[in-house]
């Protein structure tokens, strides 16, 4: 139990450590090559901390063995909702912008809906297994293309949440030394590479604590490999939010989210079908009902920024899955 402790701590400061650099790298580059930060959080960021899900998923369809994929995306994704954001939120400070309203909280919600439809075709389509296949895996990938391309056409109009960054710097790339151009570009690789390794400590540590302390085989993915594959994400918000680049933070909860969902979920599918354990359905609904709250929240408050008892409120929806998956 002491090594294994011990391995957790540490993977817990190598992700720490990799979140500063990343972030510091990505702000860098944004400034740079007056990128928006949104489209930063969510293809460098949000993309890239979900890294350790999407190595979990593939490992796992490539040995056949699928049982956690729903589970570890499931338990990620509620994480990132409630907890990262929640915990953030609480700060008063997280912006929210038309653009987000419009395109990405929805999109948010269609992926948690995603699943529920796709995997339970003994309730729709009265067919007796539940599984994600390869025709799911198709319409997964489909909408990951479209969410993407929808993003860069925001950049392109100059939205709101995407206007570039100190113009003002494209005049310093010219005059750039190429040898300090390439530091944030080393950072962001070297951050990613940290996280993902940092991640994988993480839940290889828990695995084994959990499994000494005679926790439930099906509580793992949920409360372990997930949660545990999204501390990066947890991380690099609270950086951030520390950077003051708040923008960063939806972008990488949205893009890890959507990522999860459309991109992990398909690739798993597209190599072995991922099974769906009906005893899953409700942490499924819990997803469904966080990313419909948080939608109309976004929809019908003019507040500018994601209060505290909004905050508050996703915080309480983790506890209240958290005691029903403990107890049930």
């Amino acid at each position: 139990m002491l090594n294994q402790s011990l391995v957790l701590i540490f993977g817990v400061i190598l992700a720490v450590l990799s979140a500063k650099y990343l972030v510091s790298g990505a702000i860098t580059i944004a400034k740079k090559f007056s990128i928006p930060e949104f489209v930063i959080g969510t293809f460098i960021i949000g993309f890239g901390t979900s890294l350790p899900e999407f190595t979990v998923n593939i490992q796992a369809a490539l040995s056949q063995n699928t049982e956690l994929a729903i589970s570890n995306v499931l338990g990620s994704n509620l994480f990132n909702t409630c907890i990262t954001l929640g915990l953030v939120g609480l700060s008063g400070k997280l912006l929210i912008s038309k653009d987000v309203k419009i395109k990405d909280t929805p999109y948010n919600l269609i992926a948690a809906i995603m699943i529920a439809v796709c995997g339970n075709q003994l309730f729709f389509d009265h067919i007796e297994y539940h599984q994600l296949m390869m025709s799911h895996a198709i319409i997964f990938l489909c909408f990951f293309a479209i969410y993407i391309y929808y993003t860069m056409l925001e950049v392109e109009g100059g939205s709101e949440h995407k206007i570039p960054l100190h113009s003002q710097h494209q005049k310093d790339i010219k005059n750039t030394i190429h040898i300090k151009a390439i530091i944030p570009f080393i950072q962001v690789v070297f951050g990613l590479i940290g996280l993902v390794f940092g991640g994988e400590l993480i839940v290889k540590s828990a695995e084994q604590i959990a499994m000494l302390m005679g926790l439930p085989s099906k509580l793992v993915g949920l409360l372990i490999v997930g949660p545990g594959t999204s501390i990066p994400e947890l991380i690099a918000s609270i950086a951030a939010l520390r950077a003051k680049s708040t923008a960063l933070i939806l972008g990488n909860v949205f893009g890890s989210n959507i990522f999860n969902i459309f991109f992990t979920l398909g690739i798993t599918a597209m190599i072995q079908p991922v099974p769906l354990d009906t005893s899953l359905n409700q942490a499924v609904l819990f997803n469904i009902l966080a990313a419909t709250f948080l939608t109309l929240t976004f929809w019908f408050s003019k507040a500018k920024s994601l209060s505290r008892l909004t905050a508050g409120f996703l915080i309480i929806i983790y506890i209240g899955y958290l005691y029903l998956a403990i107890i049930g």
